[in-house]
């Protein structure tokens, strides 16, 4: 069987996979782009990818090379730890329209019988953050007024290479825009998520989002990553903030507010 022939199922069944060689990774996203009108002016452009597209591989590929080359997670562990929830997620996939080359991704996970994965590893006595005790999901929900978890999004993955981090602040742009788009249009409450405390810092002194800590538990170590703390954030609350702050971005969300629809 020749190089090829190994890489083609792959590409047309699109089964979940965390282990495409880079080779493999570069001719699924050209065949991605192939597929796309790439609008001129901004270099980067994101794309929303089910999580049952075949495309999505690219975005998974992303994942598992940032979090391998920061913490170890090679492809088994990112296949043990997301692939419950692969057919629940929504990937936003940030392009370098210079480049053709994928630039960065965030991976939202919407409620199925998997559940959330956040609300899952909490109510883990291992994985929990105060182990050796769980954080029962309805506690949780108790804790911040969730109803319904349909209205949830797990905030699962957030991935930028470091090639990419000089140009955080324009990938930033695209997303933002693009997530706003699908949460009302999916009509998202809340969002829990765990993320770096780092990442946590910023997201309230730069961009001054409210986010708390989820069922006000503490940083813990997660998925071998110290240091991360689980959050919550009140999605319109959030959005209406993102929007105030960035004159940019406020416009492209005010427009969804006002017509119900994901930004052209």
């Amino acid at each position: 069987m020749t190089e090829t022939d190994t890489r083609r199922p792959v590409l047309v069944q699109g089964r979940p996979a965390y282990d495409l060689t880079a080779s493999q990774t570069y001719e699924l996203t050209q065949a991605f782009l192939s597929t796309r009108h790439l609008p001129s002016g901004d270099r980067f452009v994101c794309f929303e990818l089910e999580g049952t597209d075949r495309f999505a591989n690219i975005a998974r590929q992303l994942e598992r090379e940032v979090f391998e080359t920061s913490w170890g997670n090679d492809p088994d562990t990112m296949k043990n730890e997301y692939g419950p929830y692969d057919d629940s997620s929504l990937f936003f996939l940030a392009v370098d329209t210079h480049k053709n080359a994928p630039a960065g991704v965030l991976r939202m996970i919407r409620n199925s019988p998997a559940g959330l994965k956040t609300l899952v590893d909490l109510d883990d006595c291992i994985k929990s953050p105060i182990a050796p005790t769980a954080i029962p999901v309805d506690y949780a929900m108790r804790y911040h007024g969730i109803d319904d978890l349909d209205r949830c999004w797990d905030g699962a993955t957030a991935a930028v290479p470091r090639r990419y981090r000089c140009k955080l602040a324009a990938i930033y742009l695209q997303m933002a825009q693009v997530v706003a788009g699908a949460a009302l249009r999916e009509n998202v409450q809340h969002l829990v998520a765990v993320l770096d405390a780092p990442i946590v810092k910023a997201a309230r002194e730069v961009l001054g989002l409210p986010l708390v800590p989820l069922a006000d538990t503490p940083p813990f170590t997660h998925m071998d990553a110290p240091n991360n703390q689980a959050v919550y954030a009140h999605v319109s609350s959030t959005l209406a903030i993102a929007a105030k702050r960035n004159r940019r971005v406020g416009q492209k969300i005010r427009a969804c507010y006002d017509e119900r629809h994901l930004p052209g």
